[in-house]
């Protein structure tokens, strides 16, 4: 090597080891406000883009969901722009693709998928826009309610079923706005209109589980139930019917009964609890179920908290995130309960003996547990 090319070298480890040299320094307080005071405007500029493009695009998706052939349509220049458009292909590749699947795009089914599947991503905006230590209560109503239009086309929609069943984060929708970042950082929220298990337990059950709204928390057990059931016949399936409501909606009575129970209602929940038991003496959790309601009834034991239904709750949303955009069988929900429940639902915990609450009955109650 020539000198002149060491003396180069060595000026440049000079000035390279000047910084490294400042980094042993501490930061005075007047270089860490600057720091600082930048990475609030940096934060600030990202949030007010993003703000920017969820108002975009939820302008957009409320348009193109306001029938199905806005949904269709919308659809169409969405996909285009993803898989042509970006890619540099030439227009008449996508005039032989859009040809090709015509009749299954234009379907009614499959407009009508996409178009409840916009109202799921606007929902989903929404959600986004609120801090994540605020309530998401308000919209609680709105998404109940896009469910039960979900469950009222959902007989009607063939297989384009999977729409309502797939994470929003792959959407082609979702796609071309770039809003794969925002959804994947949404915590305590759903990721698909028809994950009615992940809706209850990661949305709504946390909001009402709490002695003080047990009224409301019993009332959404209930619609939890119903739309359960509504789902399963959707399917047309008569061993799914069966499987349901000999193994799944036992579960589910099981895990209502238990969130009574934890809320205070020992009467109601006990009381119902040894009634389930007595109608389902075959069903695979029976002995873990007598075994946990002996120990409620005797002190031994006691339920888990709500604190412990809410980490429960946050398991499943992150289980749910990790399989966002995955396409799964005709009734997905049903599985995903059945394993969240038991993980949920099924054992207590065992403290130092307690009395029997005063409210309840237990001759009564005894004597309709002794199954024999």
């Amino acid at each position: 090597m020539k000198p002149t090319h060491f003396f180069t070298l060595g000026l440049s480890l000079i000035f390279l080891s000047t910084p490294l040299l400042a980094q042993d320094q501490p930061l005075t307080p007047t270089e860490k406000a600057q720091m600082l005071n930048t990475v609030k405007n940096i934060k600030g500029n990202v949030k007010k883009g993003r703000y920017g493009v969820h108002a975009a695009a939820i302008s957009a998706f409320r348009a193109a969901s306001s029938s199905p052939i806005s949904a269709y349509e919308f659809y169409l220049k969405c996909y285009k722009e993803i898989n042509f458009t970006r890619k540099g292909a030439k227009e008449s590749e996508y005039r032989d693709w859009k040809s090709k699947n015509k009749d299954s795009l234009s379907s009614r089914e499959h407009s009508t998928a996409r178009r409840l599947q916009l109202q799921f991503l606007v929902l989903t905006l929404r959600a986004a826009q609120i801090p994540e230590d605020k309530s998401k209560e308000k919209l609680i109503p709105e998404l109940t309610m896009l469910m039960d239009n979900c469950l009222s086309a959902y007989p009607h929609l063939g297989r384009s079923k999977r729409i309502l069943h797939s994470g929003a984060t792959g959407s082609t929708f979702a796609e071309v706005y770039d809003l794969q970042s925002t959804l994947n950082a949404l915590k305590s929220w759903p990721r698909a209109p028809m994950d009615i298990s992940g809706i209850y337990e990661s949305t709504i059950f946390p909001v009402y589980r709490t002695p003080e709204r047990v009224k409301e928390l019993t009332a959404a057990w209930n619609k939890r139930i119903s739309q359960e059931i509504t789902l399963v016949a959707a399917n047309d399936s008569t061993e799914a019917e069966i499987d349901f409501t000999n193994k799944t909606l036992p579960k589910l009575k099981w895990a209502k009964y238990l969130d009574l129970l934890r809320a205070g209602k020992k009467r109601v929940a006990l009381t119902a609890m040894v009634t389930l038991v007595k109608s389902n003496p075959e069903h695979q959790d029976i002995d873990a179920w007598l075994e946990e309601l002996e120990g409620y009834l005797s002190g031994e034991v006691e339920p888990s908290s709500f604190e412990d239904a809410a980490k429960e709750a946050e398991a499943l949303a992150a289980r749910k995130k990790q399989n966002a955009g995955t396409n799964s069988p005709a009734n997905p929900n049903r599985n995903d309960a059945q394993k969240a429940l038991e993980n949920l639902n099924l054992g207590g915990r065992r403290g130092n003996r307690r009395e029997i609450p005063n409210d309840v009955d237990v001759d009564r109650i005894r004597g309709l547990l002794n199954r024999r």
